[in-house]
């Protein structure tokens, strides 16, 4: 008897964790194609991971759409274009009030003729069901946009906001 319950025990157990390396890898796989729109500057597949609340809100449309209007005027201007989108490993998932909720690290460098720009930012991954997720840049839980987020968990981890490190044309990196 205590061996099937030993047996039971570990079945469970990699159960569990194959279960929860499957939900990162979805994340993750979520988290690529949203960079992969956003590379690519296809505002409506980088609108689709957006919190259905930010994306139905014609505010919300408005800067998306200036965004990309911006982006495309300065690639045209200035050979500004995205040399690199790097989606780290999302965290243990949260769920809280109802939301499961990650932190995933985002690395994008942009590059011009007279450099790069390299930031380092925190996504906060959204789900109501561990399927479709939905991804929100962290700095936009302390704007005015916060009010059409799910509350964050208090045990959600968002590392510090660092500031961009801009690269020279020789790859030097260049203090203001």
């Amino acid at each position: 008897m205590k061996k099937m319950r030993l047996l039971l025990f570990v079945f469970v157990l990699s159960f569990c964790s194959a279960s929860a390396q499957n939900m990162q890898t979805v994340i993750k796989t979520e988290a690529l194609n949203m960079a992969k729109a956003l590379a690519a500057l296809d505002l409506e597949g980088y609108a689709s991971y957006s919190w259905p609340a930010l994306a139905n809100d014609p505010n919300s449309k408005q800067l998306i759409k200036q965004g990309v209007d911006s982006a495309e005027k300065y690639r045209k201007q200035f050979g500004f274009k995205v040399k690199s989108i790097i989606i780290g490993n999302p965290s243990i998932v949260i769920t809280y009030k109802e939301v499961m909720q990650c932190t995933i690290p985002q690395n994008i460098t942009v590059e011009a003729f007279a450099g790069s720009i390299a930031t380092e930012s925190t996504l906060i991954g959204l789900s109501t069901d561990g399927v479709k997720w939905y991804f929100v840049d962290a700095l936009l839980f302390e704007s005015n946009s916060k009010a059409k987020l799910p509350e964050l968990s208090p045990k959600l981890f968002i590392p510090p906001t660092k500031p961009p490190v801009i690269l020279g044309a020789d790859g030097k990196e260049i203090k203001l």
